[in-house]
Formats: structure tokens, C-alpha cells, sequence
């Protein structure tokens, strides 16, 4: 055979894609009969004429093309639907009886071997490349059939997975990784992709329904997503985490898993799309915090509620405000600014408070206006220098105090939680302490 030639298929050996143009079919014989003489590759040569042969009795094509006619150029192309792999003989021309035995035992054969696979990989896949090797599949025609036979079986067998399709390729030789795979048409390996993907997709929703089942929660998780018409208890919204393992679950189908979304229960996608507060473990932790340090730390002042009042809105700005206002005005990048801007400047402000509070020399006396703005300057130029020289690169240098000042407001959950134990109840007391003593400097 010629050197440019595989043994992939008739396509392969014929040099080009499966059509059903017969000209197309013709011109790729005489291409490739000028680099494969019957007197130089016999062999080669027998090849070429099978594939030729085969190529036109595979679309029913019925026109009968020797050696020495020449190549009609402007043929009129076989308008003719292609045939599915199941009724591959119905859609062939009248052939021996001892080739209809033939073809029967290659469609027999892919079945077992598929079977076998299927219950043991690694013994079907030593069957496929010994059956692969046989004297039967040297045939071209037989080899084809055994080809599309395969990959339409293993397209439409569930249980078909990414590594066994890509041995299966190995041995083959359908090369599925390029542009154009060779042995199977791009059709059937998008077939056999997504049958992939459904495996995936049902392995999925198995594990998921296990794990559905481990705590009461967890059984009422499962039965929100995959019941339809089940309702979001109202109580389920105050419960930290509990809405957002839902998003989370629904993100993943969505991005992984689509062909699951019919199985989510519909009502429950429009209960998630209308819920605007989402409490997690994170905010009930640091609301808790707060509340504790504030009215702990206030119960001395002579009127405290105003000023817990003050410390309160100041905190869920922190914990929760800013992030909630960032989210909607993510599309209106000037307002965002300008709110990033304020923010930061309220934060500059707190934090002058705390060093006014711990630095009492720097405060002004009542009455002296050029003290108290040169006091102030002062402080809020070098906090802000400070807070510039030590934070990350990739804060935008108009947000440093902002996300310094959140940064502090979070920091007792992001300490917390990756302590457990002994060691996170010391951790607890000690901050407690730490924030006790900036609170009373920042109410000084």
C-alpha cells in the first residue's frame, strides 16, 4: 500500500470524508491509483479496489466501474439517505451467502465484546484488540462494518465512560481527540460524547441521591430538588447555609450537569431566583460577635442605646451591606465609585477615631478648628499611607481603607473557623479582648 495510506477504514484507505457524492468517490480512486500500481503494490492495489468497491455499495450506489473506464468529473452525485448502522445488509447490494454469514458474525461479535466490556473492562478490551487482529476484520469491508457497528452499539449503551471509549479508540485507531476522527464519522463520535455525558450526569444524580439520605436535613435538601412542586418552608430561609448549598447544588447542575435540569423541582428554582437574603454560618457567627462586644462594651455609657445603635449599622454595613450594594450596582460602575469612595471615607474616619482614642495627645481641644484639621490630617494621611503600604496588590488603591476596615469586621469569622476545639474556644476569648480594646478606644 502506499505510504500515505491507513488501514482505518474505506474512507482512510480512499484518502477522504464519507460522502455521498459518487463523482467525489471516483476522483479519490484515480488520485489514489497514480501512487498505487497493480503492477508495483499488488497488495495496495487490492485494497484500493475493495475500498472502491465498498465506498459505492455502502450508499447503494449501483453503477458498476472497472480498472480501465475513466473517471467521470461531472457525475451527478447520489442523492441517497445514509443508511443506520442496525440495517446496514438492507441497504447493501445482493452478496454471497458466505459473506451475509460473515457480516452477521462482525455485528454479532461487537455486541459480546461490548457486553464484556461492560462487565469486565479490562478482559473486553484484551477480546477487542485480539478480534481486531483476526483474519476476519483483514476484509476492508468487514472492518468497516465492524467499526460503525461498534461505535453505534457503544453510543447508545449506557454505562459508556470518557477512559473506556478512549481505550477503545487506542485500539481502534479512531483517533478522537482530532478535528476529524478517523473510522467513525463526527456524527457518531458526538454521539458517543454525549452518552458520556449522560453516564456522568446519571452517576451523579445516584451519588447525590446517596447523600440525600445521611441526616434530616439532607433528606429535605434532596426532596427540594428532585420533588416537583415541594415548597421552600419558610424556616429553611433562616437556617445559615441551608439556601446556599441550594444555589450551590443548582450552580453545579447547571454548569456540569444540564441535561439534569428537567429534573429539578421548578418551584423550588423560583423560590431560589426571589430569595434575596441568603444567612450563612459566616454572617450568624460575626452578627453574634458583634452584638455581644457592642452591648458588652456600651453598658457603662450613660445613653447607650444610641450609640449601640450607631456601632450596630456600622457592623452590617461590614458584614453584609457593602457586599450587597457592590452586587447591585456591579453594572453601574460610576455610582459603584462613587459609594467605594464614601465607604472609604467613612472607614478613614472610624479608624481615626480608634487612634484618637489610643493616642489622646493627638486630640484637639475643644474650640481649636486649626488643630483639630491639622490633627486630623495628619492621622488620615498616615493610616492611609499605612494601609496603602501593606495591602495586596490587588486592591484598587481608592478602596484600601474599605476593605481594610471589612477586613477587620470579618477577621474574628476567618480566624474562627480554622480553629475547632479547645484551641478555637482560647481563640474566641482572646479576640473578644483584642476587639473589647478597640472598641472602647473607637467610643472614647
Amino acid at each position: 500500500m502506499g505510504s500515505g495510506m491507513t488501514g482505518n477504514g474505506v474512507w482512510s484507505v480512499l484518502g477522504i470524508e464519507p460522502t455521498q457524492d459518487l463523482s467525489v468517490i471516483k476522483r479519490a480512486y484515480a488520485r489514489q491509483l497514480k501512487s498505487t500500481r497493480p503492477d508495483v503494490d499488488p497488495e495496495g492495489y487490492q485494497r484500493l479496489r475493495e475500498a472502491f468497491d465498498t465506498a459505492k455499495n455502502y450508499w447503494d450506489i449501483r453503477e458498476v466501474v472497472t480498472d480501465t473506464e475513466p473517471v467521470v468529473e461531472n457525475s451527478a452525485p447520489a442523492i441517497i439517505q445514509m443508511p443506520v448502522q442496525s440495517d446496514f445488509l438492507a441497504h447493501h447490494t445482493p452478496v454471497t451467502e458466505q459473506l451475509s454469514v460473515k457480516r452477521w458474525k462482525v455485528i454479532s461479535k461487537a455486541t459480546e465484546i461490548i457486553d464484556e466490556m461492560m462487565d469486565d473492562e479490562t478482559a473486553g478490551l484484551r477480546r477487542l484488540a485480539s478480534f481486531e487482529q483476526s483474519s476476519l476484520l483483514q476484509n476492508i469491508e468487514l472492518h468497516e462494518l465492524f467499526n460503525q457497528e461498534l461505535a453505534a452499539q457503544l453510543s447508545e449503551r449506557e454505562g459508556l465512560y470518557s477512559a473506556l471509549l478512549n481505550s477503545v479508540s487506542a485500539i481502534m485507531g479512531w483517533e478522537i481527540d482530532h478535528y476529524q476522527p478517523g473510522g467513525i464519522s463526527a456524527q457518531r463520535l458526538y454521539a458517543l460524547q454525549a452518552q458520556i455525558e449522560k453516564t456522568g450526569a446519571n452517576y451523579y444524580w445516584s451519588v447525590m441521591a446517596r447523600n440525600g439520605q445521611l441526616s434530616v436535613l439532607d433528606r429535605l435538601r434532596f426532596r427540594l430538588l428532585t420533588v416537583e412542586g415541594t415548597t421552600l418552608p419558610w424556616w429553611a430561609k433562616l437556617m445559615p447555609d441551608f439556601i446556599k448549598s441550594l444555589n450551590e447544588k443548582v450552580s453545579e447542575i447547571r454548569a456540569y450537569y444540564p441535561s439534569l435540569l428537567p429534573r429539578i423541582n421548578s418551584r423550588l428554582l423560583k423560590s431560589l431566583s426571589e430569595t434575596r437574603l441568603v444567612i450563612s454560618w459566616g454572617t450568624a457567627f460575626l452578627a453574634a460577635f458583634w452584638l455581644l462586644l457592642i452591648f458588652t462594651g456600651t453598658r457603662e455609657l450613660p445613653e447607650p442605646w444610641p450609640t449601640r445603635a450607631v456601632l450596630i449599622a456600622i457592623t452590617g454595613l461590614y458584614i453584609h451591606g457593602y457586599r450587597y450594594f457592590e452586587s447591585k450596582l456591579r453594572f453601574r460602575p460610576r455610582l459603584l465609585f462613587a459609594m467605594q469612595c464614601v465607604l472609604s471615607l467613612i472607614s478613614t474616619a472610624i479608624m481615626v477615631r480608634m487612634l484618637l482614642g489610643f493616642f489622646t495627645i493627638f486630640k484637639p481641644e475643644v474650640g481649636e478648628l486649626v488643630m483639630a484639621i491639622t490633627n486630623y490630617g495628619v492621622l488620615c494621611a498616615s493610616s492611609f499611607s499605612v494601609l496603602w503600604m501593606m495591602a495586596p496588590k490587588h486592591w484598587k488603591w481608592y478602596c484600601t481603607p474599605l476593605n481594610a476596615m471589612t477586613a477587620l469586621v470579618v477577621f474574628p469569622w476567618e480566624l474562627m473557623r480554622r480553629n475547632s476545639g479547645v484551641v478555637g474556644v482560647v481563640v474566641f476569648i482572646l479576640m473578644l479582648g483584642v476587639y473589647a480594646l478597640l472598641l472602647a478606644f473607637a467610643i472614647r
